[in-house]
């Protein structure tokens, strides 16, 4: 159940969109055998209620579930936190064999090393204090987005000047953490590893990561490694964040980078090497890049609720229309029109779920 609230809309969502053109698929051959034969098959017209039915409830369960889980966090009380004008923050889950040497190499280049372990079911907590880490707890496995909000909140109570996140499982080189930090001191408000220029990536990633870019680009966002967990921020930046972020699960990177875009941020990148073991990620690749193209159109949907508020109205003033137009025509003709009809039913739900995302959006914690 916990996997399924992570990926509520990659699961139901998209369980629901599918539902839905199949439902529309058989309405459109539905009427067309009715003007035939002017007959209605009963278990055609029961399938079709059903896949449309089906649609629509998947449709607001994954939206329901998403909402849920993400206005759900809270950051959890922090322990007393050493004022640091560097820090790098680290979010583990299970990585008792990697988070001490991660910390000892990154304690040589900032002046404070801030672990959370996220409900770690190891050792990973007390290595990370034991090599010299401030670590801060979940109660249990909050997800990676909402370890990097906790994380961002701890820096801003260090009263850090600048923040670098990296991985506790030594993909990541600690020995690039200046070059992070130079780049904020030379004026970005946010610096992202990319991993092309110096790494061996494997080929499924280049081409999950490749079509996350093109996604962004519809959106106006320009990077060229928006998935690269290994970036910095000022603290201008992470005040920003912290109030905008929602995402408790991988998509925050995407989601990262699509903010501090559309809020005129200054983002540079940095050539990073990452080494990638025979393990690297848990997370089934499909579902996990079609999470973050879920999770960047919702935030393209909540972004500004009135705009999607239009267009739902815009969704709904159209199917009123066509099917106006549709009733006119079989009144007149006796005759349904296919496609016109079809459109009608799927506007008006396109429209319902609009406006609900919009009203909801609009809905603080």
């Amino acid at each position: 159940m916990n996997n399924l609230a992570r990926h509520a809309l990659t699961y139901f969502a998209t369980a629901g969109i599918a539902s839905l053109i199949i439902g529309g698929l058989l309405l459109f051959t539905l009427i067309d055998k009715y003007n035939d034969t002017r007959t209605i098959d009963v278990a055609h017209a029961s399938a079709t209620l059903l896949a449309l039915a089906l649609g629509q409830t998947l449709l607001n369960t994954g939206i329901v579930a998403y909402v849920s889980t993400r206005r759900s966090y809270m950051p959890p009380p922090l322990p007393p936190i050493p004022q640091a004008k560097t820090v790098a923050l680290i979010p583990a889950y299970n990585e008792e064999q990697n988070i001490a040497t991660v910390v000892k190499e990154a304690k040589n280049y900032v002046d404070l090393v801030i672990v959370l372990d996220d409900g770690s079911t190891d050792t990973t907590a007390r290595r990370a204090e034991q090599a010299g880490a401030l670590v801060i707890k979940h109660p249990h496995n909050m997800g990676y987005g909402a370890a990097v909000l906790t994380l961002m909140h701890a820096a801003l109570v260090a009263n850090a000047d600048y923040a670098v996140l990296l991985d506790a499982d030594g993909q990541h080189d600690p020995r690039d953490l200046p070059k992070f930090i130079q780049a904020l001191q030379n004026g970005a408000d946010i610096a992202i590893g990319n991993r092309f220029t110096n790494s061996k990536v494997p080929a499924y990633r280049k081409l999950g990561i490749a079509i996350i870019r093109q996604f962004l680009r519809l959106f106006g966002v320009k990077t060229n490694d928006p998935e690269n967990g290994y970036r910095a921020f000022t603290r201008k930046a992470l005040e920003t964040l912290t109030r905008e972020l929602q995402e408790t699960w991988m998509g925050i990177s995407s989601q990262t980078v699509y903010i501090a875009s559309h809020k005129k941020m200054k983002i540079t990148e940095v050539p990073t090497r990452i080494e990638y073991g025979p393990a690297t990620s848990s997370e089934n690749p499909f579902s996990h890049g079609l999470s973050i193209l879920w999770t960047i159109t919702w935030t393209w949907l909540t972004e500004k609720p009135a705009r999607t508020l239009a267009i739902g109205i815009a969704f709904l003033a159209l199917s009123v229309t066509l099917l106006s137009y549709v009733s006119i025509l079989f009144n007149t003709a006796r005759y349904i029109r296919l496609t016109y009809t079809t459109l009608a039913i799927l506007s008006e739900t396109t429209a319902t779920t609009l406006i609900s995302i919009s009203l909801a959006s609009k809905i603080k914690t």
